[in-house]
């Protein structure tokens, strides 16, 4: 179950690296919300013409994909990890 935690805690760090509402807003493009979902990144994505700003994008994309993966394998481990322990009770003699 720290397992759980831990991975969760990776899956908030990749959150705190997006910052494509930054990046865009920085560059004079304005947007509502200020988590944005990847379409909305790739229709602004398309629009745009200067490469670094595109390639931070990207890079903003691969971090929203990666906060996902760790956010579902945090649930997945933290659910292994009450089933293990209803089977094999370590955590109550630990008490």
């Amino acid at each position: 179950m720290v397992v759980a935690v831990f991975v969760y805690i990776i899956a908030i760090i990749f959150r705190l690296l997006d910052n494509s509402a930054g990046l865009l807003i920085r560059h004079g493009i304005s947007v509502s919300p200020f988590y944005l979902k990847p379409p909305i990144i790739l229709e602004q994505i398309e629009q745009l013409e200067d490469k670094k700003l595109i390639r931070k994008l990207h890079r903003n994309l691969w971090y929203q994909k990666l906060h996902i993966a760790f956010t579902v394998l945090a649930i997945l481990t933290l659910i292994v990890g009450i089933i293990y322990e209803i089977y094999n009770p370590y955590i109550i003699y630990l008490m």
